[in-house]
Order: structure tokens, then sequence, then C-alpha cells
């Protein structure tokens, strides 16, 4: 028998036992015979479109292999996020293909759920409307999620066929406090861009920009356009807050402060910088109308309101007297309604007296999110759904019950049995469960559509995919409402076209499809808008706020600020955002109670160990852990999970504080409170095992996250010396001048045309998490669950890691850790089958077939970044669809890390050799690298001399992680600079 027989009968035996082992009978491979004519089987076709999973509306791109999306990746002309996309992007695809998506209409009878085809379900719809619009006006009601234009015109004059009144747009997250404090100094409520990149000062009172608040890729762009270190320069930023948030850890200086006293702080700031010497000029009558407000708030009173000392108080009162463009940023979410308003309006007088011209607001370029109505009128809606006897409501992508407090009123409401409530969602909630009709829709990636993102972008939306349902657009749902005569369109898909056609000079096909083609019309240059009048009598608004503060006390405070991750809930149930750390906590999948170390040590409270929080409306159990970043009679509980309905991984998964809050809203702005006073903070019975990501939370000096501070940048570094000790090592870059016969046994290795390597700049890393969500829509990396998180399993090939400084435990760094790809490598050595490989490009290889996992390499790697797979992965319908095909999904018993993405590399050089020329820098971005918000991570060849990375490792605070153990790794970090306030 010779060598090729032995090979086929093997293969036909593996086969065929694999096929008797599997639970299938039958399997069968398809050909597409008549596949679109944009697609070539084996290339992606790339569609631009809009993400939809926050109001902020960043363009995306959306690749396509043989009709079904398999990344999001951000547009980079979309004005928005250039390119970038934020964690919670990078998982919509897990919505589109999410096993609980609901795959037919739901109606509910006295027996339960029953489906429905989709035919019947518009009828009676139709049925539904006509009826109700037939007993008169006011009978058809409508709550939505932020929409475009052309969605919420369509939805007002469908409501208006049937006498209703315009939708009521609602937004857990709707800045009523900031959009109140603009109207009243302004006089229009309106939420401007701000122009973060302009200024040399920022000082924040707990917005969190770069999680949650506004539009947080675009912010965390322009963040670190004017707060990274170039040239020599690196603007200031201070945070004042009773929590320190994920844009907190990345002040330079945080400061805490009592829940609910940042008004009194912004006002000892008003009152300093008036009073301050020098050539600022304030107008007279606004110096006098505050001097009148801030004369109550002299530096002692303000330490006994909110705790910050006088000398605190000076030293960012200093900065704000010597910045040339300091800007001023309120309190976001995680704060009282009553004292959010406050402080909102009392930081825009700041801004006022700082800068008179308000040059860093953008008036004439708007968030779309300021068209969401107040909460107050979200609950004059529930409200009058009783009083006036509706008949019919509309329910489009909400979740009122999940997200209000006391949603279970809004439960009760809903589920009254004198109204019909047609409910458009994807997924059965906590509010949908309380529908009578629940019609899925076409999703962002499946439909036609428009999205203003801000006042000077039009977005576009075009499906993407091919159809995983026959789900209508809910746009053409609401057109066959209206009379054949009546309609503005034949469908919707056209009556997007007449929109975007409409502001265009040349309304054609050729405009349509280049629109299409870039993902929407921007206009980055727009008129700039004059700032608007001011009114000083909104002065006396602010200082009747202020004298309805409520007075300090002993009692505990909690606060429920939204999630990274989840943002207001509506992301709880994508697996990738669940497993993904906290990067605060480095806890995934639960939800701990966060609590001052000394307050737990005071109440013999270990972290795991469950504690009780009570107050006026509940009370909730939940794991403890102890965080330095809090205001000591603090406690912070993340909002976002806690779902009782949300489908597998959603569902019973950590606790939703807002039904501890109270449903009270402000009077003036109709702002919720994101904290209220705890009535009770008790040790609970038994513990919980933290499903924790984290060792140390300190580097315990063993220079992995070192940083270099201002006035050192561009010295020798005691680490940059001879040696290899952990004090004094020097960079020893990849090839071959990084060897050294008198620290070396062995010779470099040599690599054909590249050395592929990554420089990660400490000093951009916001710790966002974007790049892990990335890793793992790229790679096809399994979920593997709280349960095994706990036992060590987790599948990260990437991580972010973050290290207290031991000196101030409130000042943090974030380390991106993959695999080093080491040309002296640990793991290559031990393996007794070679399965780690040396590529000639400089690559460590794992070669799957070969590795049969002794798991030697990860015990030899000083890293940590090698993971064993022990399961052979479960990818639930249609779930499956979402693996890219260009990566190998992984078998049990296989090691597996970052493999620098070398499909993408593979990609390049194919495309190199058919152009007869090789890869250019800059050609080749790896996943982590492409989504990054701040630019902090940057691939290349180190055999290019002019290539970026050959370029950054010569800057000196470039260093490897542990390099004193030589292992020469080809991702070199550049060192993170502290700048002490």
């Amino acid at each position: 028998m010779n060598r090729r027989t032995f090979l086929k009968i093997a293969s036909m035996g593996s086969v065929a036992f694999a096929a008797g082992c599997s639970a299938k009978t039958e399997d069968n491979l398809f050909t597409m015979v008549q596949a679109t004519e944009d697609m070539v089987t084996g290339r992606a076709n790339w569609y631009a479109s809009t993400c939809r999973e926050c109001p902020a509306g960043c363009g995306v791109l959306a690749k396509n292999r043989e009709g079904r999306v398999i990344k999001l990746e951000g547009n980079p002309l979309h004005p928005v996020n250039r390119g970038a996309l934020c964690m919670r992007g990078q998982a919509a695809l897990q919505g589109v293909y999410h096993p609980d998506r609901l795959k037919q209409p739901q109606l509910k009878t006295a027996d339960g759920w029953q489906e429905i085809p989709f035919y019947k379900a518009k009828a009676l719809v139709v049925e539904r409307f006509n009826a109700a619009a037939a007993k008169g006006d006011g009978q058809v009601a409508m709550l939505t999620e932020t929409v475009g234009r052309t969605q919420l015109d369509l939805f007002t004059r469908v409501l208006a066929q049937a006498g209703g009144r315009r939708p009521v747009i609602f937004e857990p997250l709707a800045h009523e406090a900031l959009k109140f404090a603009h109207a009243e100094l302004g006089g229009q409520a309106q939420l401007p861009t701000l122009r973060l990149d302009q200024a040399d000062l920022l000082v924040g009172f707990g917005a969190d920009f770069l999680e949650t608040w506004l539009s947080p890729v675009e912010y965390a762009r322009k963040f670190k356009a004017m707060h990274g270190y170039q040239k020599g320069r690196k603007g200031v930023f201070l945070q004042v807050s009773p929590f320190q948030s994920l844009t907190g850890a990345n002040a330079d200086r945080w400061i805490a402060c009592r829940p609910g006293s940042e008004a009194a702080v912004i006002m000892g700031l008003i009152r300093m910088v008036i009073e301050a010497p020098g050539d600022r000029k304030v107008d007279g009558k606004l110096k006098s109308t505050l001097m009148a407000v801030a004369a109550d708030y002299p530096p002692e009173a303000i330490e006994q309101t909110s705790g910050v000392s006088p000398k605190a108080l000076k030293i960012i009162a200093d900065q704000l007297i010597k910045a040339k463009h300091p800007l001023v940023l309120g309190v976001g979410a995680g704060s009282d309604g009553s004292t959010a308003t406050a402080a909102e309006l009392a930081a825009l007088f700041l801004n006022l007296v700082l800068d008179p011209a308000l040059s860093l607001f953008d008036f004439s370029n708007r968030h779309r999110v300021e068209i969401a109505d107040r909460r107050s009128a979200v609950m004059d809606f529930f409200e009058s759904l009783q009083k006036n006897k509706v008949g019919l409501v509309f329910l489009n992508n909400v979740n009122p019950v999940f997200a209000l407090a006391g949603g279970a009123r809004v439960a009760k409401i809903l589920g009254e049995k004198k109204r019909f409530v047609v409910a458009f969602d994807n997924f059965l909630n906590e509010t949908t469960a309380e529908a009578d009709l629940i019609i899925p829709v076409q999703m962002a990636l499946e439909t036609w559509n428009a999205y203003e993102s801000n006042g000077i972008s039009l977005s576009t939306l075009q499906p993407a995919m091919g159809r995983i349902n026959q789900a209508p657009a809910i746009g053409d749902v609401f057109l066959a409402l209206l009379p054949a005569d009546k309609r503005p369109a034949e469908n919707y898909q056209a009556l997007v076209t007449q929109t975007v056609l409409a502001g265009t000079s040349q309304p054609t096909a050729a405009t349509w499809l280049t629109t299409i083609q870039q993902g929407g019309r921007f206009n980055e240059s727009p008129a700039a808008a004059k700032a608007p009048a001011i009114h000083l009598k909104a002065a006396d608004t602010l200082k009747r706020c202020l004298a309805s503060l409520p007075k300090p006390g002993d009692s505990f405070t909690l606060l429920a600020p939204p999630s990274i991750r989840f943002f207001d809930g509506r992301g709880a149930n994508r697996p990738w955002l669940i497993e993904t750390p906290d990067t605060l906590t480095q806890i995934p999948w639960q939800t701990p109670v966060l609590i001052h170390p000394q307050t737990m040590q005071a109440a013999g409270i270990q972290d795991g160990d469950r504690v009780v929080l009570k107050t006026k409306a509940g009370e909730l159990e939940a794991p403890a852990y102890g965080y330095a970043g809090l205001f000591a009679r603090a406690v912070m509980v993340p909002t976002g999970q806690g779902h009782t309905t949300y489908g597998r991984w959603g569902s019973g998964q950590g606790v939703n504080p807002l039904s501890l809050m109270a449903a009270s809203l402000d009077a003036d702005a109709g702002q919720p409170a994101f904290a209220t006073a705890l009535t009770s903070l008790e040790k609970g019975r038994g513990h919980t095992r933290l499903a924790i990501t984290s060792g140390s939370r300190t580097a315990l000096d063993r220079k992995i996250a070192p940083t270099v501070a201002m006035a050192k940048v561009g010295f020798r570094d005691a680490h940059a010396q001879e040696g290899l000790t952990m004090n004094s090592f020097p960079l020893t870059p990849p090839t071959p001048e990084g060897y050294d016969p008198k620290r070396d046994i062995y010779p470099p290795h040599d690599h054909a045309g590249y050395r592929w390597a990554m420089v990660v700049d400490m000093d951009r890393c916001i710790g966002c998490t974007a790049c892990v969500a990335a890793c793992y829509a790229e790679n096809n990396i399994g979920i593997v669950g709280e349960a095994r998180i706990i036992e060590g399993r987790e599948m990260a090939w990437l991580q972010i890691q973050r290290y207290h400084d031991p000196a101030d435990m409130a000042r943090m760094t974030f380390l991106p850790m993959m695999c080093q790809h080491c040309d002296d490598a640990p793991c290559e050595a031990v393996c007794p089958v070679y399965a780690p490989h040396h590529s000639k490009e400089g690559l460590n290889n794992q070669i799957y077939n070969r590795c049969i996992g002794t798991r030697f390499c990860a015990q030899n790697c000083p890293y940590k970044v090698r993971r064993f797979n022990w399961f052979d992965w479960q990818w639930p319908a249609p779930l499956d669809m979402q693996l890219n095909p260009w990566v190998t999904v992984r078998s049990k018993g296989v090691m597996e890390k970052c493999s620098f993405c070398i499909q993408r590399i593979k990609r390049a050089h194919n495309a190199a050799k058919n152009e007869n020329r090789a890869i250019r820098d800059g050609e080749v971005t790896p996943a982590c690298a492409q989504t990054c918000p701040t630019g902090a991570l940057t691939f290349g060849s180190l055999m290019d001399p002019e290539s970026r990375v050959s370029q950054l490792i010569k800057d000196p605070r470039a260093y490897q992680v542990m390099g004193y153990l030589n292992t020469k790794p080809a991702v070199i970090y550049l060192k993170k600079v502290v700048q002490t306030v």
C-alpha cells in the first residue's frame, strides 16, 4: 500500500467515524446557483450602514460573506466615529443572529403566546388601528426609541391619521437636566457637540463621555486628541464625582465628593475664578449676578457640604484660571434628578465665565438624542393611557418596564385588558411580555433607513445581508396603516430614497448610489452657529435649585450609573458583552455592589460576601466588591443587568438597581433619579465567588505597566540601562539588532520580508474594551459562561488589564495584553510536538492540528495569554452564521491565542502578490487596532525602517512587559505619561 492510498482510506474512516458519532443523520452541502451580481464566493463585500445600538449613530461597514454579515467595523468616512467602534457596536451582530430572536409574530391568548404569520399580524394591526380611529381622537398612542426624521415623520403622520398626538420618544438616558440648563441659559433645549479636542483643560463632574454620555466613540477620539501625549504637550483632565467611573479613571486627578454636592463645588469654583486677579474679563452684569449666588459658597462651606478640601478646590480653580481653553462638563447620569439640574446649570455658568463666547460648544452640530422627551413626559404618557382610555398602543423597541423606576406600575398599565398593545421588537423582554401582540421587525443591518447622527450628518442604513426571517420593515407596516392615496411613497425604501435625495442639489440615481456607498451625507464644515443669547434670569433658577439641594447626612447613597457594556440594559443579552470583564472590577457576568474598602472593613464584609441594600422603594442582594474609587458614604451598582425576561443569557443574570430608585422626578427638568439614599446596608447570608479575571490589583513592581512623569519624558529610565534585572533592562527588539552575545545564547531568527509587531501606546488606551469585543468577533472565540470563568477557563485572546498605583489607588493604568509573539518564545521550546511555531515573518503561530493539549506552553508563558480549549463549542442557530469563515473554529483539547489576525495578513499577502509588490505599511490592521477609538494600537513590520512601528519603538517611552525575561516580545508598549496636578 502506498502513502497516498493509506491517506485516502484513513480520511474516509475518519469521516465515517465522525458521521456515526453525530446526532444528525444527514448533512448536505449546497452551492448558490444564482448568486447576487455583486457576490464572488470567498470574497467579502462591504456595505456601509449605521449602528443603532445607542442614539449616537456611528457609521459602520458590514463585512458580508455569501449573504451573511460576519463582522462590523467603523466607517472611516463617518464624522462621528471615523472608523472606530465601541464594544456595543461590535456586538450588534449578536442581536441579529441571536438564537432567542423572535422569528414570527407572537399573539397573546388565554393559553399563552401563539405564533401567527406576518400577514395575519399586519392585518390585525390594520384592523385594530381602524377600529381605534373610528372611536374618535386620542385613541392611538405610541412610545418609540430615538429614530431618524424619516421614520419619526411617518409615525407622526400615521398617528395624526387616527387623531392621535405625535409619538413620545423614550430614552432611559435622555440628558434632561443638561437640556433644561441650555434652555434656561440660552433659550433652547439642545445638546450641542463639544469640541473636546480643542480644549487644553477638562474639568468633569461625572459626565462619563468615554462610556455612555452622548457620543462615547466620538468623545474618546477627541479626548485623546487633547489628552494624549504628543510633542512634549498633554492636556489636563480633572474629575470631581462621587464615583470614579472609567472616565474618571482616565483623569489626571480624581477627587471624591459627596453625592449630590457637585453643584456646590461648581459654585465655589465660579466664585474663585471671578475673584482671581488677572486678565480674564467677566461681563459686569454676569459677574454681579453670579457673585450674588456664589457668595454662600466659600471653600470652608464647600468642604463641609461636599468633602472636597479647600486645597483640592484651589488646585482646580488654579488650573481653570491659567488654562487658555478650559471646558467644564456636568454630571451626566448616575446622580439624583434635582441635584443634576443644579449642577448642569452651574457648569454652564462656569463655562460662560471662562469663555463668554462658548467657543468649545458647537451649536450648529447637535446630538440626535436631544429629541428624546423628558422623563416627565414619558410618565405622563403612561398616565394618559388610563386617563384618556387609549385603545391602541404602539411600542417601538423600548423597554420602560425595566428601565424606569417604578416599572411595575408601567407593566400593570400595559397589561390591562382594556387596551391593545402592539410591540415592535425582536425579543421577549419585560415590556413586550405585557403586550398583546409582538411583531418582529427588520433590524438595522436588514433594512433601509436614514438617521441624523447629529445636526450635520445624514447617515443611511441599507440591507447588508440576506434575510434570516420574513420580518418586515417597521416603516412598511406603518405605511400600510395610511389610506393608499395618503401614503407618501409606495414602500419605505422609496420614502427613504426621497428623504436622502431631498437635501441634494442633484437628486439622481448616481447621487443616491454615492450616498449609500459612503454611508450617508456628511458636512464636516457647516456654517458656524453663534452662541445663543444668554438669559441671566437663569441665575434665579440656579439659586432656587441650589436652595432645594438636600443637606449632607450620614446615610449611605446608592448610585446606579449606566454600564459601558450594557448601556441602559439593552445590551444585556449579548454574550460578548456579558463575557467581557468590566474594566474597573475585572468581573464579567455578575453585578457586584461596589463599596469603599473602609466601609467594608468596618462592617466585616469581604469581596464576594452577600450584602443587602434597602431603600424606600425596595431591596436587593448582591455580592460585594471593594473599590477605592468611591466617596466613603457612597455605594455603586451599575445598571444594565437584572432582567427577569430577556433570553437565555440576559434573564436572571445580575441585579437591577433601578428597582431601588424613587419614581419621583425633578420638578424643573423632569430628570429621573439615578441615586437615592439607602435606608440600610447590611451584610447578608452566604458568599458568592466572584467571576474575576484579574490577579493582584497592583503590578507588584514587576514592570508590567510602568509610567513616566511628564517632566521625565525623553530621559533614560533606570529600566533602559544595560543589564537583565527587574530594574534595569534594555529594549530588545525582536530583530537581529535586539540580540547581544553577552546575554543571548541562541542566534537571532531569520525573517523573510516582514517582522510583524505591534506598538501599544499606554497613554492613549482608555480601557474601553472595544478591542476585546472585536477580537471575539473576528476570531470565533467561544463564550464559556460564569461557572467556567470562576474556574479560570476564560478564552479571551485579548484582555484589558488594569493596575492601580500602590501610592494612589485612585490612579490606574490600562494595559491591553495579548500574545506577545516573542522572538525567544518560552512556549516554543517546551512543546513536545512543536505546535507553537515561529514563522518566517516572526509570528508565534499555533498549529492546531499538531497540538495534543499538554499545556506545557501555557505553563511556560510568563504573560499567561495562552488559552486551553476545554470545550467543543456549540453555536445555537442562527448564531453560527456569524462565524468568520477565514478563521478555524477550534476543537476541544488544543491551545489557542492571539495570532495578530493572521488571516488578514494572508489576505494582504495575496493582494500584494497579485499586484507584484510588497505589503504597504498600514495595509494590515488587526481587528483590535481597527476598532480602537483612540488609536492606541499600531501594527506593522519592523523590517520596514519607515513603518510606523519602526518609528514608534524609537520613542524613549518604549518598553517591553517584563523585558528582563529577555523573551524579546514583538508587542512593544509606550509608557503612560502621568502628570501631577
